[in-house]
């Protein structure tokens, strides 16, 4: 089974499970701040704030996928990818 929320003994992750499980508390308990909240990010994002916007976004639509380009040693893009397949019994190093 895999480990959920990072890797085993990764404190980081055990301390963002506290985290979001005591703001679920609060805003189960309190649905309330909840609506405060969101509607606090709407205002900021109308009032043109760049996180609020981000942020929205970010929630709305996902954040966008980041896209790395791999280049040859020369910067050009590198355009296909050779695999050669190496026959051990070949190797006359034994």
């Amino acid at each position: 089974m895999a480990n959920r929320g990072g890797q085993e003994g990764n404190i980081n992750a055990a301390k963002g499970r506290m985290f979001y499980s005591e703001l679920r508390k609060v805003f189960i308990q309190n649905p309330e701040r909840l609506r405060n909240v969101a509607e606090g990010l709407i205002s900021a994002a109308e009032a043109r704030e760049p996180w609020a916007v981000r942020e929205l976004l970010d929630r709305m639509d996902g954040k966008p996928i980041q896209v790395q380009q791999v280049e040859n040693t020369d910067g050009t893009p590198l355009t296909g990818i050779m695999v050669t397949f190496v026959n051990p019994a070949d190797d006359d190093g034994k």
